[in-house]
Protein backbone atom coordinates (compact mmCIF):
# COMPACT_ATOMS: atom_id res chain seq x y z
CA UNK A 1 0.00 0.00 0.00
CA UNK A 2 1.53 3.35 -0.74
CA UNK A 3 1.83 5.88 2.00
CA UNK A 4 -0.31 8.09 0.37
CA UNK A 5 -3.36 6.52 -0.18
CA UNK A 6 -5.54 3.94 1.48
CA UNK A 7 -6.98 3.71 5.56
CA UNK A 8 -6.63 1.25 8.32
CA UNK A 9 -10.02 1.78 8.23
CA UNK A 10 -12.60 3.89 7.05
CA UNK A 11 -16.78 4.16 6.43
CA UNK A 12 -16.85 7.97 5.33
CA UNK A 13 -15.21 9.24 1.91
CA UNK A 14 -13.07 12.52 2.27
CA UNK A 15 -13.61 15.26 -0.75
CA UNK A 16 -11.74 14.43 -3.79
CA UNK A 17 -9.23 17.26 -3.26
CA UNK A 18 -8.60 16.09 0.57
CA UNK A 19 -5.42 13.66 1.26
CA UNK A 20 -6.04 11.00 3.94
CA UNK A 21 -2.85 8.82 4.29
CA UNK A 22 -2.31 5.07 4.95
CA UNK A 23 -2.99 3.72 8.16
CA UNK A 24 -5.38 6.32 9.69
CA UNK A 25 -8.69 5.39 11.20
CA UNK A 26 -11.75 7.49 9.84
CA UNK A 27 -15.04 6.89 11.34
CA UNK A 28 -18.16 9.00 10.56
CA UNK A 29 -16.86 11.78 10.21
CA UNK A 30 -16.30 14.84 7.39
CA UNK A 31 -13.66 15.67 5.59
CA UNK A 32 -13.44 18.53 3.29
CA UNK A 33 -11.55 19.73 0.48
CA UNK A 34 -8.22 20.48 0.66
CA UNK A 35 -6.93 18.52 4.15
CA UNK A 36 -4.61 16.75 5.22
CA UNK A 37 -4.77 14.02 7.46
CA UNK A 38 -1.43 12.05 8.29
CA UNK A 39 -0.34 8.19 9.05
CA UNK A 40 -2.07 6.88 12.01
CA UNK A 41 -4.54 9.56 13.13
CA UNK A 42 -7.62 8.84 14.06
CA UNK A 43 -11.19 10.71 13.53
CA UNK A 44 -14.19 9.60 15.11
CA UNK A 45 -17.50 11.78 14.70
CA UNK A 46 -15.88 14.49 13.48
CA UNK A 47 -15.98 17.40 11.17
CA UNK A 48 -13.10 19.37 9.66
CA UNK A 49 -13.69 22.22 7.44
CA UNK A 50 -11.16 23.46 4.48
CA UNK A 51 -7.71 23.17 4.47
CA UNK A 52 -7.06 21.59 7.89
CA UNK A 53 -3.90 19.80 8.94
CA UNK A 54 -3.76 16.80 11.58
CA UNK A 55 -0.73 15.39 12.34
CA UNK A 56 0.67 11.56 12.59
CA UNK A 57 -0.72 9.99 15.69
CA UNK A 58 -3.33 12.60 16.69
CA UNK A 59 -7.28 11.66 17.71
CA UNK A 60 -9.71 13.80 16.93
CA UNK A 61 -13.25 12.33 18.44
CA UNK A 62 -16.55 14.52 18.24
CA UNK A 63 -15.08 17.95 17.28
CA UNK A 64 -15.34 20.10 14.82
CA UNK A 65 -12.39 22.31 13.07
CA UNK A 66 -12.34 25.26 11.34
CA UNK A 67 -11.12 26.31 8.24
CA UNK A 68 -7.13 26.29 8.51
CA UNK A 69 -7.05 24.78 12.35
CA UNK A 70 -3.68 22.76 12.30
CA UNK A 71 -3.40 19.94 14.72
CA UNK A 72 0.05 18.73 15.10
CA UNK A 73 1.24 15.05 15.82
CA UNK A 74 0.39 13.32 18.88
CA UNK A 75 -1.88 15.79 20.04
CA UNK A 76 -5.78 14.43 21.11
CA UNK A 77 -8.83 16.46 20.65
CA UNK A 78 -12.76 15.29 22.48
CA UNK A 79 -13.53 11.71 24.02
CA UNK A 80 -16.05 9.19 22.95
CA UNK A 81 -19.15 9.96 24.75
CA UNK A 82 -18.05 13.32 25.88
CA UNK A 83 -19.70 16.85 24.67
CA UNK A 84 -18.42 18.32 21.34
CA UNK A 85 -15.05 19.80 20.66
CA UNK A 86 -14.98 23.10 18.79
CA UNK A 87 -11.48 24.77 17.10
CA UNK A 88 -12.00 27.99 15.34
CA UNK A 89 -10.82 28.58 12.17
CA UNK A 90 -7.07 29.41 11.92
CA UNK A 91 -6.31 27.90 15.73
CA UNK A 92 -2.75 25.36 16.52
CA UNK A 93 -3.52 22.85 18.44
CA UNK A 94 0.46 21.82 19.26
CA UNK A 95 2.34 19.03 19.48
CA UNK A 96 0.88 16.55 21.96
CA UNK A 97 -1.47 19.21 23.42
CA UNK A 98 -4.95 17.61 24.80
CA UNK A 99 -7.99 19.53 24.38
CA UNK A 100 -10.39 17.70 26.66
CA UNK A 101 -14.64 17.26 25.74
CA UNK A 102 -16.93 20.46 25.40
CA UNK A 103 -14.13 23.02 25.23
CA UNK A 104 -14.13 25.94 22.56
CA UNK A 105 -10.72 27.07 21.05
CA UNK A 106 -11.16 30.26 19.61
CA UNK A 107 -10.30 30.98 16.12
CA UNK A 108 -6.52 31.86 16.37
CA UNK A 109 -6.24 30.72 19.29
CA UNK A 110 -2.86 28.76 19.68
CA UNK A 111 -2.91 25.46 22.29
CA UNK A 112 0.91 24.96 23.47
CA UNK A 113 2.88 21.83 23.01
CA UNK A 114 1.82 19.31 26.07
CA UNK A 115 -0.82 21.84 27.31
CA UNK A 116 -3.81 20.13 28.63
CA UNK A 117 -7.04 21.99 28.03
CA UNK A 118 -10.16 22.25 30.31
CA UNK A 119 -11.36 25.43 30.08
CA UNK A 120 -12.51 27.18 26.90
CA UNK A 121 -9.53 29.29 25.16
CA UNK A 122 -10.77 32.90 23.59
CA UNK A 123 -9.89 33.58 20.07
CA UNK A 124 -6.21 34.68 19.69
CA UNK A 125 -4.98 33.85 23.24
CA UNK A 126 -2.18 31.51 23.55
CA UNK A 127 -2.30 29.04 26.48
CA UNK A 128 0.49 26.73 27.84
CA UNK A 129 1.01 24.07 30.94
CA UNK A 130 -1.06 21.64 32.51
CA UNK A 131 -3.56 22.68 33.37
CA UNK A 132 -3.61 25.27 30.33
CA UNK A 133 -3.42 28.78 31.64
CA UNK A 134 -3.62 32.40 29.83
CA UNK A 135 0.02 33.00 28.54
CA UNK A 136 -0.84 35.92 26.37
CA UNK A 137 -3.10 37.68 23.70
CA UNK A 138 -1.90 36.91 20.25
CA UNK A 139 -1.71 39.85 18.13
CA UNK A 140 -0.80 38.78 14.68
CA UNK A 141 -0.22 40.52 10.73
CA UNK A 142 -3.74 39.62 9.08
CA UNK A 143 -2.13 37.81 6.11
CA UNK A 144 -5.16 34.86 5.98
CA UNK A 145 -6.01 31.47 7.49
CA UNK A 146 -2.94 29.07 7.22
CA UNK A 147 -2.14 27.14 4.14
CA UNK A 148 -0.91 23.86 3.66
CA UNK A 149 -2.02 23.53 -0.12
CA UNK A 150 1.56 24.28 -1.65
CA UNK A 151 3.10 21.52 0.62
CA UNK A 152 0.07 19.13 0.53
CA UNK A 153 1.01 19.41 -3.43
CA UNK A 154 5.12 19.29 -3.08
CA UNK A 155 4.18 16.07 -1.22
CA UNK A 156 1.94 14.52 -4.19
CA UNK A 157 4.24 15.63 -6.57
CA UNK A 158 7.35 14.01 -5.49
CA UNK A 159 5.48 11.39 -3.14
CA UNK A 160 6.58 9.27 -0.09
CA UNK A 161 9.21 6.87 0.04
CA UNK A 162 10.79 4.16 2.32
CA UNK A 163 14.20 5.07 2.12
CA UNK A 164 17.25 2.28 2.35
CA UNK A 165 19.33 2.53 5.94
CA UNK A 166 23.31 3.12 6.34
CA UNK A 167 24.87 -0.20 6.47
CA UNK A 168 24.83 -1.92 10.10
CA UNK A 169 21.21 0.25 10.93
CA UNK A 170 18.44 -1.63 12.26
CA UNK A 171 15.08 -0.41 12.30
CA UNK A 172 11.83 -2.41 13.13
CA UNK A 173 8.70 -3.01 11.02
CA UNK A 174 6.00 -0.34 10.34
CA UNK A 175 5.57 3.22 10.60
CA UNK A 176 7.38 5.40 7.70
CA UNK A 177 10.48 5.95 6.58
CA UNK A 178 10.66 9.37 4.36
CA UNK A 179 13.62 11.25 5.51
CA UNK A 180 17.79 11.32 4.59
CA UNK A 181 19.21 9.44 7.06
CA UNK A 182 23.32 9.22 8.02
CA UNK A 183 25.47 8.96 10.73
CA UNK A 184 27.25 6.37 12.52
CA UNK A 185 27.21 2.49 12.78
CA UNK A 186 25.20 0.05 14.91
CA UNK A 187 22.38 2.17 15.59
CA UNK A 188 18.97 0.15 16.68
CA UNK A 189 15.70 1.78 16.76
CA UNK A 190 12.39 -0.21 17.42
CA UNK A 191 9.18 -0.87 15.58
CA UNK A 192 6.80 1.77 14.05
CA UNK A 193 8.90 4.92 13.95
CA UNK A 194 7.69 7.48 11.63
CA UNK A 195 10.72 9.94 10.26
CA UNK A 196 10.64 12.47 7.72
CA UNK A 197 13.38 15.42 6.27
CA UNK A 198 15.13 15.55 3.24
CA UNK A 199 17.00 18.50 1.93
CA UNK A 200 14.80 18.74 -0.94
CA UNK A 201 11.47 19.75 1.56
CA UNK A 202 10.93 22.83 3.09
CA UNK A 203 14.46 23.52 4.23
CA UNK A 204 17.68 22.64 3.19
CA UNK A 205 18.57 21.70 6.47
CA UNK A 206 16.29 18.77 6.74
CA UNK A 207 17.56 15.37 7.81
CA UNK A 208 18.70 13.10 10.52
CA UNK A 209 22.18 12.28 11.44
CA UNK A 210 22.63 9.19 14.35
CA UNK A 211 25.55 9.30 16.00
CA UNK A 212 27.41 5.66 16.67
CA UNK A 213 25.26 3.42 19.13
CA UNK A 214 22.43 5.71 19.04
CA UNK A 215 19.22 3.55 20.76
CA UNK A 216 15.68 4.85 19.91
CA UNK A 217 12.73 3.09 21.57
CA UNK A 218 9.25 1.98 19.46
CA UNK A 219 7.12 4.32 18.35
CA UNK A 220 9.23 7.18 17.71
CA UNK A 221 8.27 9.91 15.57
CA UNK A 222 11.34 12.47 14.16
CA UNK A 223 10.20 15.14 11.76
CA UNK A 224 13.39 16.53 10.73
CA UNK A 225 12.32 18.99 8.69
CA UNK A 226 14.63 21.14 9.77
CA UNK A 227 17.38 18.98 10.48
CA UNK A 228 17.86 16.27 13.90
CA UNK A 229 21.46 15.52 14.99
CA UNK A 230 21.86 12.83 17.92
CA UNK A 231 25.73 12.35 19.42
CA UNK A 232 26.68 8.72 19.28
CA UNK A 233 25.61 6.13 22.73
CA UNK A 234 22.93 8.50 23.41
CA UNK A 235 19.23 6.88 24.34
CA UNK A 236 15.93 7.80 23.50
CA UNK A 237 13.19 5.63 24.77
CA UNK A 238 9.86 4.87 23.25
CA UNK A 239 7.17 6.71 22.00
CA UNK A 240 9.60 9.88 21.60
CA UNK A 241 8.60 12.70 19.56
CA UNK A 242 11.62 15.18 18.17
CA UNK A 243 10.18 18.18 15.98
CA UNK A 244 12.87 20.22 14.37
CA UNK A 245 10.42 23.28 12.93
CA UNK A 246 7.82 25.58 13.90
CA UNK A 247 5.36 28.29 13.50
CA UNK A 248 5.67 32.50 13.43
CA UNK A 249 2.70 33.11 15.77
CA UNK A 250 2.94 36.65 14.95
CA UNK A 251 1.21 36.40 11.37
CA UNK A 252 -1.92 34.71 11.29
CA UNK A 253 -1.14 32.68 8.62
CA UNK A 254 1.30 30.30 10.77
CA UNK A 255 3.99 30.00 8.19
CA UNK A 256 5.94 27.11 8.80
CA UNK A 257 9.79 28.15 10.05
CA UNK A 258 12.70 25.87 10.58
CA UNK A 259 13.52 24.62 14.24
CA UNK A 260 17.42 21.88 14.65
CA UNK A 261 17.67 20.04 16.89
CA UNK A 262 20.70 18.79 18.20
CA UNK A 263 21.06 16.14 21.10
CA UNK A 264 24.68 15.32 22.29
CA UNK A 265 26.72 12.51 23.06
CA UNK A 266 25.48 9.88 26.19
CA UNK A 267 22.59 11.41 26.94
CA UNK A 268 19.48 9.99 27.67
CA UNK A 269 15.98 11.23 26.72
CA UNK A 270 12.85 9.29 28.28
CA UNK A 271 9.71 7.57 26.87
CA UNK A 272 7.22 9.60 25.68
CA UNK A 273 9.59 13.27 25.68
CA UNK A 274 8.39 15.91 23.06
CA UNK A 275 11.52 18.03 21.74
CA UNK A 276 10.74 21.07 19.69
CA UNK A 277 13.39 23.26 17.82
CA UNK A 278 15.21 25.07 17.79
CA UNK A 279 17.37 23.48 21.10
CA UNK A 280 20.02 22.32 22.14
CA UNK A 281 20.45 19.18 24.83
CA UNK A 282 24.07 18.74 25.83
CA UNK A 283 26.42 15.65 25.89
CA UNK A 284 25.45 13.73 29.06
CA UNK A 285 21.74 15.82 29.64
CA UNK A 286 19.30 13.53 31.08
CA UNK A 287 15.56 14.17 30.34
CA UNK A 288 12.73 12.80 32.11
CA UNK A 289 9.90 10.97 31.21
CA UNK A 290 7.23 12.70 29.57
CA UNK A 291 9.31 16.18 29.30
CA UNK A 292 8.36 18.71 27.04
CA UNK A 293 11.89 20.28 25.95
CA UNK A 294 11.36 23.50 24.28
CA UNK A 295 14.68 25.17 25.14
CA UNK A 296 18.46 24.27 25.53
CA UNK A 297 19.45 21.41 28.73
CA UNK A 298 23.05 21.88 29.38
CA UNK A 299 25.50 19.55 29.12
CA UNK A 300 25.18 17.14 32.32
CA UNK A 301 22.00 18.34 33.42
CA UNK A 302 18.62 17.04 34.58
CA UNK A 303 15.00 18.10 33.89
CA UNK A 304 11.51 16.83 33.79
CA UNK A 305 10.87 19.58 31.49
CA UNK A 306 11.78 22.59 30.21
CA UNK A 307 8.39 24.72 29.30
CA UNK A 308 9.48 28.85 30.39
CA UNK A 309 6.05 30.62 29.90
CA UNK A 310 8.04 33.50 28.43
CA UNK A 311 9.73 31.63 25.80
CA UNK A 312 7.38 31.57 22.16
CA UNK A 313 8.95 28.25 21.39
CA UNK A 314 6.41 27.00 23.83
CA UNK A 315 4.01 27.39 21.72
CA UNK A 316 4.61 25.00 18.86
Amino acid sequence: MSPLSGTARQDTAPHPTALVEARTRVLGSAVDAGCWVRQEARLEDSTLAPGVFVGFRSEIVAADLGAGAMVASLARIGAAGGARVTVGAGAWIAARAVVAPGVKVGAGAVVAAGAQVFEDVPADTIVVGRPARFLRRRTAADDGLPDIAPVLALVRRRGLRQVALPESWQVGLGGLLDAEFDGGRDVRIGAGLIALGRPDGPSPLGGIRLGSGVRIGARAVLEGGGGISVGARTVLGSDLQVLSSGHDLDRRSLPWQPGPVSIGTDARIGAGVTVIGPCAIGDRARVADGAIVVADVPAGATTSGVLTLSDPRSSR
